[in-house]
């Protein structure tokens, strides 16, 4: 295992932000924190990154405790916040010039880490250009070059679609996707459940500080979820029919379409179509509607997740 955390425990105050929280990411995979803002995401990576201590447990990088040995571990991590934490002022390439200093790169490491992040992350043309006339996607862009200047094992990523259109959203899962490609360990956090089942290896669904459930996001909802829907919409006259034809499968009548439960859709639609069929009925559509992680975070929590609040 390349991270491994026991028991982790933090307070701030009268809040637990973190109560006992213990999981393991394996090298190579992409491990996927799925959870509400206020959950404790944010927490738990800047603990991860050295950034804020814990009160209590423990946190191992390749077998490296992080408070013995944080200088060893802080070079194995590249971490991309939230927020862009370069300087405004400069130009893309001035950070990433600053951010290879950090790491005492050699000024030949560094024109090639920055002519292969450029070309990688799509930024050559905005090399030169001051962070401040950046759109957000080129800034979260130039933000991830920094954090990756000293080519680390370990990529960790904090809500980084946060705030962008469906079209960035999915060039910036590209790029996640390709950093996996290369090798790279990549710990993110999200509560976009789309963005967790699209990108994530496992899933750790984590509410008020705890890890409520952690899995692969299809075996959490085979065993979580409500089970998958086939949706069959005929003419209206003939729905009371079907609905009669059908009834074994114990159709529920809403919005004008019969709703059929069931744990494995696909063997059972070709029997649906060819009883309706066969009474001459013919069905207008009959689709399949799978459990999601949004189901699994309502059945784990009582809550739904909505922008980003669980309700």
């Amino acid at each position: 295992m390349i991270i491994t955390i026991e028991n982790l425990v933090k307070s701030y105050e009268d809040v637990v932000a973190l109560k006992g929280v213990s999981f393991q990411v394996e090298k190579g995979e992409i491990f996927g924190l799925l959870g509400p803002n206020g959950a404790g995401k944010t927490t738990l990576m800047e603990i991860i990154c050295g950034l804020r201590r814990f009160d209590e447990g423990k946190v191992t990088i390749l077998d490296m405790d992080i408070e013995k040995e944080a200088d060893k571990v802080k070079g194995l991590i590249g971490f991309c916040p939230q927020e862009t934490l370069l300087y405004r002022y400069l130009s893309v390439r001035e950070n990433l010039v600053f951010a290879a200093s950090l790491y005492s790169l050699s000024s030949k490491e560094t024109k090639e880490r920055i002519r292969f992040l450029a070309k990688f992350l799509g930024l050559e043309e905005f090399l030169d250009k001051r962070v401040e006339k950046l759109s957000g996607g080129m800034k979260r862009r130039a933000s991830l070059a920094a954090s990756l200047m000293h080519d680390p094992e370990i990529v960790i990523l904090d809500e980084p679609t946060v705030g962008f259109d469906p079209n960035v959203k999915r060039e910036f899962w590209e790029l996640i996707k390709q950093l996996h490609s290369e090798g790279k360990t990549i710990l993110l956090s999200t509560h976009n459940m789309e963005e967790a089942d699209a990108l994530c290896d496992r899933v750790a669904i984590m509410d008020l500080g705890k890890i409520v459930a952690l899995d692969k996001p299809e075996t959490l909802k085979k065993r979580y979820g409500s089970g998958a829907v086939i949706h069959v919409k005929v003419k209206g006259s003939h729905v009371e029919k079907a609905a009669k034809l059908l009834r074994r499968w114990k159709p529920k009548l809403e919005d004008g379409e019969l709703k059929i439960f069931v744990k494995d859709p696909w063997k059972l639609m070709p029997e649906l179509s060819s009883t309706l069929f066969g009474k001459g009925i013919l069905a207008e559509k009959i689709e399949v509607t799978e459990p999601t992680l949004e189901d699994v975070f309502l059945n784990l929590t009582g809550k739904r997740l909505v922008e980003g609040e669980a309700v």
